[in-house]
C-alpha cells in the first residue's frame, strides 16, 4: 500500500487514493477492478543479426544470391545448385581412387632443433626470443634396418603398395628366424 501520493508530499487517504486494482496477464477480459494485459507479443520482423552484403562480407559464388536460404541440404552427389546458381562441383563421387592411399605413411621426418638452439646460446632469456633463423628445422633421414644406416626416403612396401607389390607378409614357419614374402602382384 502506498504511503504518499504521487506528488511526493500529500499523505494517502481513503478518499484520495484508490489501492483497489492492478494488472493481470490475460488474453481475455476480466471482471472487477483489474486491467488485462495480453501475454502474446506482436511480430516485430527481423531482430538480432541480419545478413548484409557490404565490404566486410562476400558471396560464396559471385553469380549467386547473397545469404541464400537453401530448401534442401547442400550435399555431395545431390546438390546441383549453390546459392541459386547451377554448379556441378559437388556432383562428383568420392575421392580419386588412383590417388587414395591405404595406409597413412610417414613421408618425411622433420625435427625442430629447440634444445640445440638453447645450448648454442641462440635463445635470449631476457627478451624471450630466439636469434633469427633459430631453432633450425631439418628434414632427417629414415633409419633403414636392413642396411643399418639412414636413407632419404621410406621403403615401407606395406605403407606404399603398388600393383606389383601389394604388400608383405612376415611369418615364422618351423624356424627361429622370421620369413618375409611379398604378396602376389595384382592382375586386375
Amino acid at each position: 500500500m502506498s504511503t504518499v501520493q504521487t506528488d511526493g508530499s500529500s499523505p494517502v487517504t481513503t478518499s484520495s487514493t484508490d489501492n483497489n486494482g492492478g494488472t493481470i496477464k490475460a488474453n481475455g477480459t476480466l471482471s472487477g477492478t483489474f486491467q488485462a494485459s495480453a501475454t502474446t507479443q506482436v511480430k516485430t520482423g527481423v531482430f538480432g543479426s541480419a545478413v548484409v552484403d557490404n565490404a566486410d562480407a562476400d558471396k560464396s559464388l559471385s553469380a549467386g544470391t547473397f545469404a541464400y536460404s537453401n530448401q534442401r541440404p547442400v550435399a555431395k552427389k545431390t546438390t546441383t545448385t549453390i546459392s541459386g546458381t547451377a554448379n556441378t562441383f559437388l556432383q562428383s563421387g568420392a575421392a580419386d581412387p588412383n590417388s587414395r592411399r591405404s595406409i597413412h605413411k610417414l613421408e618425411v621426418v622433420r625435427t625442430r632443433r629447440l634444445t640445440t638452439a638453447i645450448r648454442t646460446n641462440k635463445w635470449n632469456e631476457y627478451s624471450g626470443e630466439f636469434d633469427n633463423g633459430y631453432p633450425v628445422v631439418n628434414a632427417d633421414d629414415f633409419w633403414d634396418v636392413a642396411s643399418g644406416s639412414g636413407v632419404a626416403t621410406s621403403t615401407d612396401n606395406a605403407a606404399a603398395p603398388t600393383q606389383d607389390v601389394p604388400g608383405e607378409l612376415t611369418y615364422m614357419q618351423g624356424s627361429v628366424n622370421p620369413k618375409t614374402d611379398e604378396y602376389k602382384p595384382r592382375t586386375n
